[in-house]
């Protein structure tokens, strides 16, 4: 359960969302669209989402809202192409905000998460299923992650739901990362005269 103080830090996301979803005029609307991007590039986002998944005052849009955030914070996948002008432009996602001494406790935030959602909603569980996969595909230190998978979620049948969900969407993940690694690599060629990134190599499992 969140305390007050979250609380009182992640009403104003759940304000805006509740203006994005009402009948207010199109100024409002923009406003509101503006601050929840803007939150969702900030610091503060990491544990502004957590709170909102742990609290029993959000809506359900509004869980599925910070759990779509969550996944993107978590992938740290490097974009790199063109622009029409032909100039090199990079979007690196926020995962990199994070010292690294805190991803178990990440993980195991995770795995409560989904404990939680294990039975639902299915949006909300799925954002959660990739916000995991990813960070396992990152986490090179973290071995065990179908047996901690497993141990965590428990055996009963919305847990094995999960379980099933998260063992599909762990490979397309793997998957995407792969193909992303390839364009950076075809971007980063001699040919190019662009330096090789040590984020740009294949993941393997």
């Amino acid at each position: 359960m969140a305390t007050n103080g979250v609380q009182q830090a992640f009403a104003p996301v759940l304000a805006a969302l509740r203006t994005m979803q009402s009948n207010v005029d199109r100024a409002q609307k923009e406003q509101a669209h503006q601050y929840l991007e803007q939150f969702q590039k900030s610091t503060e986002a990491w544990t502004t989402t957590i709170a909102i998944l742990q609290t029993s005052d959000a809506t359900d849009e509004a869980r599925l809202f910070a759990a779509t955030t969550l996944k993107g914070k978590v992938r740290e996948l490097l974009h790199r192409g063109y622009t029409s002008k032909g100039s090199l432009v990079q979007i690196i996602f926020d995962f990199h905000q994070l010292p690294r001494e805190t991803l178990p406790q990440l993980r195991d935030t995770l795995l409560s998460l989904l404990s939680t959602f294990s039975k639902g909603p299915k949006p909300t569980r799925t954002q959660l299923c990739v916000c995991l996969a990813n960070l396992a595909i990152q986490m090179l230190e973290w071995k065990d992650v179908l047996q901690v998978v497993v141990s965590a979620l428990g055996n009963d049948s919305s847990s094995i739901a999960c379980v099933l969900e998260f063992l599909h969407v762990l490979p397309e993940e793997v998957t995407e990362g792969r193909k992303i690694n390839l364009t950076v690599r075809a971007a980063e060629s001699p040919f190019l005269g662009v330096s090789p990134s040590p984020r740009g190599a294949c993941i393997s499992i």
